[in-house]
């Protein structure tokens, strides 16, 4: 049944999913409700006063009788609705001017080649101009996403967007040419993707789906788990598993015969055992391993002698009020002594490794290099400027090192090499096999390089493990620090932490007087006598949830107490959890804590996807992306008003503050640590960005903040292992707070097991 009608009221209209109730006005006969899909919903379009064309059928619900519609379309101007209910603050007055003036074709020829064209019309001004090509081009983009992907698979709004905000206004060419490259957006898995692919014709056995198949397993195995390869019957199993279903099956020998054809054409190699991984994981490990060794080999670098160092040292230690310990000294004359050009230097949290690295860079200004010769570098903003303030040398990011271009290119490579005599990379443990890859092709061939790090953390996010593969397969000379530098008899979290890395629950963990640690165990219901007692799932729920309602209202009684006594309540205070859903999870928290660290109080605010920003809010960049940016001082300089300079890449981790909100142009700027401002869309709100104040623990690597609490539930179980407990309470500078049940609490400690990372490099 066909039915036409005009928007009267929106009952409900959620832009996440497009689904909608509309109390509708037919042109004879009384209004109606209607619900169903609509995609303009993706461009936040307001949809009274609209005009539609409803295809469905009548249904009686406990709300009366409604039309539920399954396919529907515009009528009137698409134009007409595009400018007044897309493009916020032009209104039905100008839209209807603007088409008068120029007509349908011609202003869609000026909104697509000569937008500034419409500055000559009173109203516009350059801020209004922006938000109209955005708008326009964001608009066009995903009605033909919608339009192309509408019967071909559940593609909701909300991924619409995603899409669009992944792949730009390139989207639908990029999905055309290849749908499986939607398994590179943020929310959709192979099986959407799939599903698009299948319904375009492409056969259940095709090579070209199950050579589909077989990278996005490899790929996501490596961006998940770090694998650089799998064994090939595991990934046989897991390809047939992905392509196979009650229909149809693919077969084990079918997919190995496009596995072999892969490894002839170079896309994937085989290892001598049976291994199988993306060649250019291959080619990257092999490159690092010959790095190594040539760079560990003895090399004709000037030396420092013994004699020198020993003076140097007790020098530093008379001037400087410090004893080294035995490790400590050895790095130190192990750099400067030994002729190679890459050294290691691994320390568990507490062991000194600034303080080393400090002296050590001293050292080698004094009797090595300049000063300027020395740069040192880490994975994230904030970490290069911790050690920045903490060594006094120039200490910036790797990609601002490599001086990064766009499009995964840098300016810095084995064409342009850096100009230091001496780098040093700190936190070397967070480094992925490409970063890492990256930074090597750049250094000259008599560049010495110092990887700094703490093996015991979490592995970087993404393939690879470089810097613990090369400590433990000796590929460079390195020392290990282990001595512990306590910071006062009643300071334990160093301590506490490596009893954690090495499966223990610390002696002590309960007691209260600690100043850097405290454990308060919170568990209102004891969930293994209630078994005992014969309760229910339903009423076992029921208590789970109430412990972990208790958990959650002492975390924000804690936020509560530290927002009026620190300096920076949203910055230095810092929830870690390992889930982002359920009650402790990160979506959760996020709003809960929000409201104490940044509370409203009139200041500008926009929500999206069930997300309210504010100024002032903390909040964390989700993906590897090229983003517009310009320096804080020049921003700052101009009022606030953002001007691009240049696109830089932000990564999925980066924790900035929203230092403006402006609604006029539906664009909010986020300052992050290495003094850079970050222009983004009121649409990117929940898939490009979202609010920090909880995060997963992966997240916060390379951060550190003044408080640190750590909720502890049994409800985290199969998330709970020591690498994951000591590299979140290592976060903590002044004090960590462990706030949860006992169980969990030892699950944290004493799980070692964790997944180990299959790499090539590992092998060497």
């Amino acid at each position: 049944m066909t039915l036409r009608a005009v928007v009267e009221r929106v009952t409900y209209a959620d832009p996440s999913s497009g689904f909608a109730i509309l109390r509708v006005k037919p042109k004879r006969g009384s209004c109606f409700t209607v619900k169903g899909y609509i995609s303009e919903l993706a461009s936040d379009a307001g949809l009274k006063g609209a005009e539609f064309e409803f295809q469905g059928s009548w249904e009686m619900t406990k709300y009366g009788r409604q039309f539920s519609f399954s396919r529907y379309r515009l009528l009137g101007s698409e134009l007409h609705f595009f400018l007044s209910k897309v493009v916020k603050g032009l209104g039905e007055k100008m839209s209807t001017a603007l088409i008068e003036q120029f007509g349908e074709e011609e202003l869609v020829r000026i909104l697509d080649h000569d937008p500034e064209k419409l500055l000559e019309i009173k109203g516009i001004k350059e801020k209004r101009l922006a938000l109209i090509k955005r708008s326009w081009h964001k608009h066009r983009a995903l009605k033909a996403l919608a339009s192309y992907l509408g019967g071909k698979a559940h593609i909701t709004p909300n991924l619409l967007v995603r899409i669009y905000n992944h792949f730009g206004d390139d989207a639908l060419e990029v999905i055309r040419e290849n749908p499986y490259k939607l398994t590179d957006v943020r929310g959709i898995g192979f099986k959407t993707a799939d599903k698009v692919a299948v319904a375009l014709g492409v056969k259940p056995d095709s090579p070209w789906r199950i050579k589909a198949a077989i990278n996005h397993i490899l790929m996501d195995s490596a961006e998940s788990q770090g694998h650089c390869y799998l064994m090939q019957p595991d990934l046989l199993n897991l390809t047939e598993e992905l392509l196979s279903s009650e229909e149809t099956r693919v077969s084990e020998s079918r997919i190995a015969g496009v596995m072999d054809k892969m490894i002839l054409e170079g896309v994937v190699v085989r290892g001598p055992e049976g291994e199988i991984g993306l060649a250019s994981y291959r080619y990257m490990e092999d490159r690092l391993k010959d790095f190594f060794l040539e760079r560990a080999s003895e090399t004709r670098r000037k030396t420092i002698s013994m004699e020198e160092v020993s003076t140097f040292i007790e020098s530093y230690e008379a001037r400087n009020g410090v004893e080294f310990a035995k490790e400590q000294r050895e790095i130190i004359q192990k750099v400067a002594t030994e002729p190679g050009l890459v050294f290691g230097l691994a320390g568990y949290a507490g062991t000194g490794k600034t303080t080393v690295c400090r002296a050590l860079l001293d050292l080698l200004s004094e009797y090595y290099a300049d000063r300027d010769d020395i740069i040192c570098c880490a994975f994230t903003g904030m970490a290069a400027s911790r050690l920045r303030k903490t060594t006094g040398y120039e200490a910036v990011t790797i990609h601002s090192l490599l001086k990064y271009k766009g499009d995964n290119k840098f300016e810095h490579g084995p064409e342009n090499p850096l100009p230091h005599r001496i780098v040093v990379l700190d936190e070397a443990s967070m480094v992925n096999l490409s970063l890492f890859y990256r930074l090597a092709r750049a250094l000259r061939p008599s560049t010495l390089l110092i990887l700094v790090g703490d093996p015991a953390q979490l592995p970087p996010i993404g393939a690879g493990n470089v810097f613990s593969d090369a400590l433990n397969t000796g590929l460079i000379p390195s020392v290990h620090l282990t001595r512990i530098f306590r910071q006062g008899d009643e300071s334990v979290l160093a301590l506490f932490a490596n009893d954690i890395r090495s499966g223990k629950v610390p002696d002590g963990v309960d007691q209260t007087h600690w100043n850097d640690f405290l454990y308060e165990n919170i568990e209102k219901h004891n969930i293994f006598m209630a078994k005992r007692q014969g309760k229910t799932e339903k009423e076992l729920k029921a208590l789970r949830e109430d412990n972990n309602q208790a958990i959650m209202e002492r975390i924000l009684e804690l936020a509560e107490f530290y927002s009026s006594r620190l300096t920076h309540p949203s910055w230095d205070f810092q929830v870690l959890t390992p889930m982002r859903i359920g009650q402790l999870g990160t979506e959760i928290l996020n709003s809960r804590l929000q409201d104490i660290l940044n509370p409203s109080k009139n200041s500008m605010s926009i929500t999206r996807t069930g997300i309210t920003l504010r100024e002032g809010d903390k909040v964390v960049h989700l993906q590897n992306r090229d983003m517009e940016v310009m320096p804080w001082d020049a921003f700052a300089k101009n009022g606030k008003q953002f001007s691009r300079q240049e696109f830089r890449r932000i990564f999925n981790g980066n924790i900035g503050l929203v230092m403006k909100i402006d609604q006029e142009a539906e664009q909010f700027f986020v300052v992050y640590p290495e003094r850079i401002v970050v222009a983004y869309e009121f649409d990117h709100l929940g898939d490009i960005i979202e609010l920090a104040y909880a995060l997963t623990v992966h997240k916060a690597q390379g951060s550190q903040y003044r408080i640190v609490v750590i909720p502890l539930s049994n409800s985290h179980f199969i998330m709970l292992n020591n690498k994951w407990f000591y590299t979140a309470i290592t976060r903590a500078e002044k004090k960590a707070y462990l706030i949860g049940q006992q169980f969990a609490l030892k699950r944290a400690c004493t799980n070692v097991e964790g997944v180990e990372r299959l790499t090539w490099l590992k092998m060497a």
